[in-house]
């Protein structure tokens, strides 16, 4: 046989076929890197508000934006199916966070023991939801968390008719349903001597609160309820920060403050109320939304001032018929006369 120069060829790939396998190869590569830049400049423009307020609203979803940029660029560098890694690895992200509340409230992280002359108080804070109108699975939660000292927000005449109820439990109760936009409620086992309320404006522009200071058996603690106004007034909640911030500050005496800040451990909001009121947060788990039992955002919180000792991190509890996840801590507080 006659040797040809087709013959002697070597077989290879035909051009068309490599050219398919290198589009294969490059397929996705752009989405990831676009979900990589939408995920860092959320990151950045999260930070923004520290100098722009309006921008504070992206401090949110923080831990989203770096879910996302975590996500795509693992996904950019999978040799294929870019889309299914990243998206996959976005989706099981959305879930950790919302899985982290629930697996550290199971067996919550113990900081510290009380000391003598120190009494221990489970508190908590629990955004019941204004439209909500479940009222018994309400209460059934409040008796559920047994905490000594217990804020309640947005609680809408539905639910106010659990409160004579409680009594038992909780014979010493602070209100201000006289008062416009202020539904809060503070329910206490130990007495209370003295309370206070103002509605969202008052005093300067201070956002509805309520404060309710204990007798010696708590250690003269004041408890503080707190529920701030939300995007898109992120100006004005900034000035209802910085007023309230500045009225805590000058409260003498131990302080307790609790509530829905509407507003991230990652925000400008949260960040002036700690510095410029000089206290502690105790609280980073996500708390909202509830329904989908996956809370992604931390926006219910609790803060104590110095001298006020953490014993137990902080745990969520049941939605009972609420968009939020109640919190709450073990402290303990100076008594004096206590062993």
């Amino acid at each position: 046989m006659r040797n040809t120069a087709d013959s002697l060829e070597t077989p290879g790939p035909r051009p068309d076929a490599a050219m398919r396998r290198k589009a294969r190869r490059g397929r996705g590569r752009l989405e990831c890197e676009l979900g990589v830049l939408c995920g860092l400049l959320g990151l950045v423009a999260s930070r923004l508000g520290q100098l722009w307020v309006a921008f504070d609203v992206f401090s949110q979803i923080t831990l989203q934006f770096a879910v996302v940029t975590i996500a795509f660029a693992i996904g950019w560098l999978a040799p294929r199916g870019r889309h299914i890694v990243a998206f996959s690895l976005l989706i099981a992200g959305l879930v950790a966070i919302g899985t982290w509340p629930h697996l550290a409230s199971r067996s919550p992280t113990v900081l510290g023991s009380a000391e003598p002359g120190q009494r221990p108080l489970k508190v908590a804070s629990f955004n019941t939801l204004w439209t909500n109108t479940d009222a018994d699975a309400v209460k059934a939660e409040i008796e559920r968390l047994d905490a000594d000292v217990i804020t309640l927000i947005e609680m809408s005449p539905a639910k106010r008719r659990i409160l004579p109820a409680l009594k038992a439990r909780y014979p010493y109760q602070a209100e201000c349903y006289n008062l416009d936009y202020c539904n809060l409620v503070v329910l206490s086992k130990l007495p209370i001597i003295d309370s206070e309320a103002h509605g969202a404006g008052a005093l300067g522009g201070a956002p509805s609160f309520i404060r309710a200071r204990l007798g010696p058996e708590g250690g003269g603690l004041n408890v503080i309820g707190v529920h701030t106004i939300r995007f898109p007034h992120s100006a004005l909640q900034a000035r209802q920060v910085a007023v309230l911030s500045s009225l805590i500050e000058k409260l003498p005496g131990p302080k307790l403050v609790m509530g829905d800040f509407n507003a991230t451990p990652f925000s400008r909001i949260l960040s002036t109320l700690q510095d410029s009121a000089n206290l502690t947060r105790l609280t980073d788990l996500p708390s909202w939304p509830a329904k989908l039992g996956l809370p992604q955002i931390a926006i219910d919180h609790i803060f104590i001032s110095a001298g006020i000792k953490p014993l137990e991190a902080a745990t969520i509890g049941e939605p009972a018929g609420s968009d939020h996840y109640p919190v709450s801590a073990r402290i303990a507080v100076t008594v004096s006369g206590m062993p």
